[in-house]
């Protein structure tokens, strides 16, 4: 089976692996080998096979793709042939195969599905060769220098795993192999992140065409490692010398170690300073008595420096996820804001104000003013149960769904109705909606409101008197009851009356003792329709304001939504 080996930055000698008739690269998650730098189009090229032929194909890529320094036409079939070199953008590989591979002076790693929640570097360690098992305290010393310096400069654990296993081969020049295992923080699973391995002979010459192809497998290092030493070690928390694995009565029995033909093995925790084990590094070799006690001591106080690294890698690494969700966040933000009105609606007679203002960046809370013919106004509101994206997203949904329905039926009880049977074929376990869901005719002031589990809305008349609204005519929540009817009712708004509509997240507003801003027992935002005076706007920055003074310091529980509206 062929492979690609990249040729440059910090994935250098990574090799992947082809399989399948049609392997796609491009920066689309969906492909194959997903690549990150500018300029990869989403699905930039792809290898392909055709009777058992492999050929390079770009995609129509906007930045093209070059084959051997040479431009590749646009859905031109370029057949491909062992050390042929392929470019996209800035990213260099080399296409090889199996043979091929065994053919170089390097030894490679193979990325496969069988491991594919593994990230495997490999590092050329062919090009020094050193014999004997002994190296001075002066170059030990360096190569702990070297190890610190590289360390500091590393803020990804792809970069800082392979400079470890670098630095130890130089220290431990006996060892063959050199592991470098973490445990996954999520799911514990055990991931090898870097290998190394060291030629063990030279070529083997004089021997017949089958006879070298078996002598070139049997050369191949093995690239697994024994799980049954990793758990050891990981579950005692405790740094392992053995100078005979496979006879070593301290070392759990396993298969694997006879399999894989360990003697000497060093493996060691990556201790964190508060006693947290982040996985192992383990250095093997096929011949025994290798190692010493020293040895073990010094690798253990790499291993707890790089376990310091490794922490500092994934703090770093966590602070990039959240800059990313943060932004991923603002532009939900502003997309969700697009749903909403940009103002609102100026009609002679009449003065509105709205606010809205979500929990978290992005919320359920829903408004709307649609325009209808015959002079009239659709006014409504709603609250998806929950908050934050899922909400949001329902919202979204939601919204052109209740514009169509207001838009298409006569009346707000029609409207509502349908869109409750839509939300239960649609079937979302544990989500529905509140809705209020009005119609202003500005030509008579004539105000038909339906609602669906939603508060009812308050009525400021002209002389001071506060009137509940709706609550007889609210039916079930949306998407709790199929085939339910709901029902609407009509009032007379006379100038300097004023209508307020809001969500629940004002009422539910807490204050710094826990007490809930509006009660059957305590109606606050009834009593504060009635003292103010004034406009729809006046009335609205009223009850904002007294909300706020209500929950100082507390943080915002509930999206907060609210409409007034009124003929002046």
């Amino acid at each position: 089976m062929p492979f690609l080996r990249r040729e440059n930055g910090d994935q250098r000698g990574q090799c992947i692996e082809l399989k399948g008739d049609s392997f796609l690269i491009g920066r689309a998650p969906d492909c194959n080998l997903v690549l990150d730098p500018q300029g990869v189009s989403r699905r930039h090229a792809q290898i392909g096979r055709d009777a058992g032929k492999f050929y390079l194909e770009d995609l129509g890529s906007r930045n093209t793709t070059k084959l051997n320094n040479e431009t590749v036409a646009p859905w031109k079939r370029l057949p491909l042939k062992p050390g042929d070199r392929i470019n996209i953008c800035d990213v260099e590989f080399v296409y090889l195969t199996r043979s091929a591979a065994r053919e170089s002076e390097d030894s490679e790693v193979i990325v496969t599905d069988q491991i594919e929640e593994s990230t495997l570097h490999t590092l050329d360690a062919s090009t020094t060769r050193v014999s004997g098992s002994r190296v001075s305290p002066e170059r030990k010393l360096e190569a702990v220098l070297d190890i610190t310096r590289n360390l500091s400069s590393a803020v990804q654990i792809d970069a800082v795993a392979p400079k470890i296993l670098d630095t130890l081969f130089e220290i431990f020049p006996s060892a063959e192999r050199a592991f470098l295992i973490l445990k996954d923080p999520q799911t514990d699973r055990l991931l090898r992140k870097a290998f190394k391995h060291r030629h063990g002979r030279p070529p083997r010459t004089g021997l017949g065409a089958l006879a070298a192809a078996a002598a070139a497998k049997e050369d191949e290092p093995p690239t697994n490692i024994s799980r049954s030493i990793v758990n050891h070690v990981m579950e005692r928390k405790q740094a392992v010398l053995s100078q005979d694995a496979g006879n070593d009565a301290n070392l759990p029995v396993a298969a694997s170690i006879a399999d894989l033909k360990i003697r000497s093995v060093m493996c060691a925790p990556l201790m964190t300073p508060d006693g947290q084990a982040l996985g192992i590094i383990q250095l093997d070799t096929t011949s025994a008595r290798q190692f010493q006690q020293e040895d073990l001591d010094l690798l253990v106080a790499i291993a707890c420096q790089s376990a310091i690294s490794i922490q500092n890698a994934r703090m770093y690494e966590d602070l990039l996820n959240q800059e990313r969700v943060r932004r991923d966040l603002r532009l939900a933000e502003q997309v969700q804001r697009s749903f909403l009105p940009d103002a609102v609606p100026r009609a002679d007679g009449y003065r509105f104000f709205a606010y809205y203002h979500a929990a978290y960046n992005v919320g359920g809370d829903y408004y709307d003013f649609v325009p209808l013919p015959n002079n009239r106004l659709g006014i409504a509101l709603a609250d998806v149960s929950g908050k934050g994206i899922p909400a949001a997203l329902m919202m979204a949904k939601f919204s052109g769904n209740t514009r169509y329905c207001i838009l298409t039926e006569n009346a707000p009880a029609p409207a509502v109705t349908i869109l409750n049977d839509q939300l239960c074929e649609a079937d979302l376990e544990e989500r529905f909606i509140t809705l209020s869901l009005g119609v202003l005719d500005l030509s008579t002031g004539r105000f038909t409101l339906s609602a669906a589990g939603h508060p009812p809305v308050f009525i400021r008349r002209k002389g001071g008197g506060v009137e509940e609204f709706g609550a007889d005519v609210s039916g079930f929540p949306l998407g709790i009851m199929p085939a339910f009817e709901y029902q609407q009712r009509e009032v007379q708004l006379e100038p300097g009356d004023v209508v307020v509509v809001y969500s629940d997240g004002i009422t539910d507003a807490r204050s710094p003792e826990g007490d809930l801003y509006h009660t059957v027992d305590t109606p606050r935002l009834l009593n504060r329709v009635a003292e103010l005076s004034g406009d729809p706007e006046a009335v609205g920055k009223g009850i904002l304001q007294e909300i706020r003074e209500f929950s100082t310091g507390e943080p915002q529980a509930d999206d907060m939504t609210i409409i007034c509206f009124g003929r002046v």
